[in-house]
Formats: C-alpha cells, sequence, structure tokens
C-alpha cells in the first residue's frame, strides 16, 4: 500500500470512530470504564509494575483512566503521564514522562483546551522523567547514560486491530516516545527490557476481526489491549 493510500485510510477510520464515540452517552463511557479498570488491575503487567505511565483521559471521548490513577498510587506505584513541550526543531513538540507526585498533585492538575488534565510549566522541573533525571529530557551531563524506569505503559488510542496494532491522532507523539525510550535504554547499557505495552479502548475503538490499521516501519504494536464487555 502506498503511503498516500495509508494515509487516506488512516484518516477515513479516525472520521469513522470519531463518529461512533460521539454516539456514546456520558453513562456508556463511564459503564465501560469501570469494567476496564477493573480488568486493568487485574493484570499482573499491573501488578508486578513499580513504575507505570498512563494517559490522562480527555472527558467523553476515551476511557476514563482516573481510577487507574488513584489506585495506583494506592498501590504504591510510581505514575508518570505525559507532558508536551516544544522540541529542538522550529514549531515541534515532543513528549515526555513526568511523575505526579500523589493523588493530591493529580487533584491539582488544570485542565487543557481539550479537558485534559494537565502539568503546569512551572512544575515541570520539579517533576522525575521516566527516560532518568529532572524536568524534560536533555542531554545528561558528562557523557553519563540515562537509565528509563518504565515498567508498563498504557497507550491511547482512536482504534486498535486485532493484530495490536494501533491507530494513533496522526502526532506521532506515544511512537516518537518509544523509539526515545528504547534507544536511551540501550545506550544505558543496563540491559533492560522495553515496558510492557497496554492499550484501553472502549468497544467502538477496536476493529472488528479481518480489519487492519495499516501500519509503517514507525509504528509501534501493543502487547495487549484491555476492552470492555459488550
Amino acid at each position: 500500500m502506498s503511503t498516500i493510500a495509508s494515509s487516506e485510510q488512516k484518516t477515513s477510520l479516525r472520521r469513522r470512530i470519531g463518529q461512533e464515540i460521539r454516539k456514546l452517552d456520558p453513562e456508556e463511557i463511564e459503564r465501560q470504564s469501570t469494567v476496564i479498570t477493573k480488568r486493568v488491575l487485574e493484570l499482573p503487567a499491573y501488578q508486578h509494575a513499580k513504575s507505570i505511565a498512563i494517559f490522562l483521559s480527555m472527558p467523553g471521548r476515551e476511557v476514563s483512566t482516573r481510577d487507574i490513577v488513584l489506585q495506583a498510587f494506592d498501590d504504591g506505584k510510581s505514575v508518570f503521564v505525559p507532558y508536551l513541550h516544544p522540541g529542538e526543531i522550529p514549531k515541534s513538540r515532543v513528549m515526555d514522562m513526568l511523575q505526579l507526585q500523589d493523588k493530591d498533585d493529580f487533584y491539582s492538575l488544570k485542565p487543557d483546551a481539550w479537558g485534559i488534565p494537565s502539568i503546569s510549566r512551572d512544575s515541570v522541573e520539579r517533576r522525575r522523567n521516566a527516560l532518568g533525571g529532572i524536568g524534560i529530557s536533555k542531554a545528561p551531563p558528562d557523557g553519563q547514560n540515562r537509565y528509563p524506569i518504565l515498567d508498563l505503559i498504557f497507550l491511547p488510542s482512536v482504534a486498535f486491530d486485532r493484530d495490536h496494532c494501533r491507530l494513533g491522532h496522526g502526532k506521532g507523539f506515544y511512537d516518537r516516545y518509544l523509539q526515545t525510550y528504547k534507544n536511551a535504554l540501550d545506550s544505558s547499557g543496563a540491559g533492560g527490557n522495553m515496558p510492557h505495552l497496554v492499550g484501553i479502548a472502549l468497544l467502538q475503538q477496536m476493529l472488528p476481526p479481518g480489519e487492519t490499521i495499516p501500519v509503517n516501519e514507525h509504528d509501534w504494536k501493543v502487547d495487549q489491549v484491555v476492552v470492555a464487555n459488550s
């Protein structure tokens, strides 16, 4: 499949899935989120993880991750969430994963333009980065290596297929972050593995059997997808 055809198919899928999500009422999204939260907390990958990264959800558009975050604090886990900031290339943006301190820190987050709870810029340089160090990712001093620390990453999506391929929102933040994480892991010399990658999605975001998401060499698959029952 050509790059243009692949891009057009992805755009069509995003439009179709978006229309399905907009048909859902808040009660149905909450119902599915409750089931998904229970299943996530039962995952061996969650139970064994010491450090997790998880997206903070967009109200009315995707699975609510609120209760997973709160339970992770109760379970004594380190919780990291996305933070977007300008990259080195003009007009580019980069995603890092920065640590939330506790429940009070979570409750203090202010919603951005999409209603997503977001880390304030003035708190960034006090937060641990999942790639190592404090604040947004920069080259470590004096040639020191980074030591990435995540055991588990929860990924959002527009859609997943049955082969665990993921259709994002088209910005590439997670695919680039995962490659950056792998590069940091490889250069650290620590010999660790990539975090377990778990997609969480509403039923309407799972493609039917036989339908697939077009992917290229830069697209990362997840290890498993958690959805609710119909």
